[in-house]
């Protein structure tokens, strides 16, 4: 039986290029689970409730011990702007962060970021009494920026068109604009958890971006742990100050 001649695929449009570039199968995975998750809250009604209960960032998460929450609230998306807004950014910075950092240390940033900023977001607006639903990847796409700037640093970056920006400039740009958005929420609503998951996420993002990558942030946090479990005396000896019973 002779061979059929095999099907030629069909040349992918000039105009697509740069846009397929930065679709990453990392990145491609994380798009098309926000999407497919935003699109079933916008058309079925039916869903909706569970998604805002539980699946977004709510009072649920301490109340009711929810503690899924801060990974599946990075993936739902209530609002179209909130929605398009983090899937440019993640599209755009993205590949740039991951062609560095590697697959595996890109997914850690992105989720590390987005988790940890949501967990402080929940926990401060429980402290201060704040009714809070916290939704989307907002915070881990800042973070991504943060390190986009730091790994590029003065780097000449095309934004839109013309206009031209360092890296750590636009980083400083975004960053700025997300701090005084918290700052006007904060004193206008008292909502004080996004300017905590805001600074979460910037500080793991900048971390992140490290030689020592998020390896920082863990003998950061350890260090203070070990401080507050030790105390230094006279002679340089490192005792447990817990309990006398530790004691030499």
């Amino acid at each position: 039986m002779p061979d059929l001649p095999r099907r030629r695929r069909p040349e992918r449009p000039s105009w697509t290029e740069p846009i397929a570039q930065r679709l990453t199968p990392a990145i491609k995975v994380l798009v098309i689970t926000d999407a497919l998750l935003f699109f079933t809250f916008v058309f079925s009604d039916a869903v909706q409730p569970l998604m805002r209960n539980h699946l977004a960032l709510g009072p649920n998460f301490l109340g009711a011990h929810e503690l899924w929450q801060p990974l599946t609230a990075l993936f739902i998306h209530f609002r179209p702007l909130s929605f398009v807004f983090s899937m440019i950014g993640l599209w755009w910075v993205g590949a740039s962060v991951e062609r560095l950092l590697g697959t595996r240390r890109f997914l850690a940033l992105f989720f590390a970021s987005g988790i940890l900023g949501h967990v402080a977001a929940g926990v401060v607006s429980r402290l201060t009494g704040t009714a809070f639903i916290y939704e989307g990847c907002s915070l881990a796409v800042l973070a991504l920026f943060v390190a986009f700037g730091r790994l590029y640093g003065r780097e000449m970056m095309q934004v839109l068109g013309a206009l031209v920006l360092q890296a750590r400039q636009l980083t400083m740009l975004f960053v700025g604009f997300a701090l005084v958005q918290d700052l006007i929420q904060g004193f206008a609503q008292g909502d004080w958890g996004s300017l905590a998951g805001t600074v979460v996420a910037v500080t793991v993002g900048y971390l992140g971006a490290a030689p020592g990558g998020l390896r920082e942030l863990y003998d950061l946090v350890r260090a203070r742990r070990l401080r507050r479990r030790y105390r230094v005396i006279e002679g340089g000896a490192a005792r447990r100050s817990r309990s006398p019973k530790y004691w030499n």
